[in-house]
């Protein structure tokens, strides 16, 4: 904790972070996240090195975020920083379909019952600073500036982003992130997810390729009792992964486990078995990847937004995203989620 960011609030006249902000709505008209961009203290050449470095990182650290998204089942957002709930509606089925031989047949009178859920749109940040003495001396040698800092602090917002759509979104002490009584599941602590006891020796220490793949197959079985035929992606830790590697059968040279789990077949595709390294070590999840099931709200993928300090010897950087699992189950509490423990 450092007492520079203690000694103002954004609500102090003193505030460089309100300075900032009124320098937005004076110069720009509005408040938003490239009017706030448009206030970097450094030059275009030196803007575009940090922009540089946060492309580079890219999704490192993002498995179970760049699957979902490259699914495309992402819910966009417009304007994120005015949104701090997304809403939606469940809706019970009524009625069916009738057969008629006239189209002017009036059909059912239906009226079905609802019920809203919400989930909040909170912010993933991290931000470190340079010293004007830093910049001005890397300046003036000509040598590029350090983008190390950048890159990690991408990196620890990649990782909060991945460990939020895994485990859900929580505060520093561990607690569930509550917002308005709502709060951010993800996969493995889905409201109404299905559950299946695994082996653990089976799937770690001592690999046992039939009992992996019958109690996938029983993870899918529950998931079609649910209605939900996939395509699946079984998500396992790197413990886990490591061992799907082994021999399927005692013969040599045979297909790996994960390959024999690849080659189960369901909802039009093969399944997909994908190392995510911030799963527990002894969970997977079977997970249908479509939008009804999990979504990444999506309202700002990381950018970095500069500032300096109030004396202007201090270079500040927030590198801040503001996207959102949404993991979510029908009227009738049927998931696409199974988690193996």
């Amino acid at each position: 904790m450092r007492f520079d960011n203690m000694r103002f609030t954004a609500s102090s006249s003193r505030s460089p972070v309100q300075a900032a902000l009124l320098r937005s709505l004076e110069q720009s008209g509005e408040l938003s996240i490239p009017a706030l961009r448009a206030l970097s203290p450094l030059t275009d050449k030196a803007q575009v090195l940090v922009d540089k470095a946060v492309v580079e990182v890219g999704l490192e650290r993002l498995t179970v975020v760049a699957d979902v998204m490259a699914a495309g089942n992402v819910f966009p957002l417009t304007d994120p920083l005015s949104v701090t709930q997304v809403e939606w509606e469940t809706i019970s089925k009524v009625g069916g379909a009738q057969r008629t031989m006239a189209p002017s047949a009036r059909g059912e009178n239906q009226q079905p019952a609802r019920t809203i859920h919400r989930v909040p749109i909170y912010l993933t940040t991290d931000d470190f600073s340079i010293g004007i003495r830093t910049l001005k001396m890397s300046q003036r040698v000509g040598t590029p500036l350090d983008t190390t800092l950048i890159k990690q602090a991408v990196r620890r917002v990649n990782e909060g982003l991945e460990d939020a759509m895994i485990n859900g979104a929580t505060t520093l002490d561990g607690q569930a992130l509550v917002d308005g009584g709502y709060n951010a599941p993800g996969i493995l602590n889905a409201p109404n997810a299905n559950t299946q006891n695994i082996t653990d020796a089976a799937w770690t220490t001592a690999p046992v390729g039939t009992t992996v793949v019958t109690e996938t197959l029983a993870m899918i079985d529950k998931l079609q009792a649910d209605k939900k035929y996939g395509p699946y992606t079984l998500y396992v830790g790197t413990a886990i992964a490591n061992a799907l590697q082994s021999d399927f059968s005692t013969l040599k040279g045979d297909q790996t486990i994960q390959q024999r789990l690849e080659m189960i077949q369901a909802g039009g595709s093969n399944l997909k078995v994908r190392s995510a390294d911030l799963m527990p070590a002894v969970t997977v999840a079977l997970v249908q990847m479509t939008s009804d099931v999990v979504e990444v709200i999506n309202g700002q993928p990381p950018i970095v937004i500069p500032w300096t300090s109030l004396d202007g010897f201090t270079l500040y950087w927030l590198v801040m995203a503001i996207m959102v699992p949404r993991v979510r189950s029908d009227y009738d509490g049927n998931s696409g989620i199974c988690v193996g423990t």
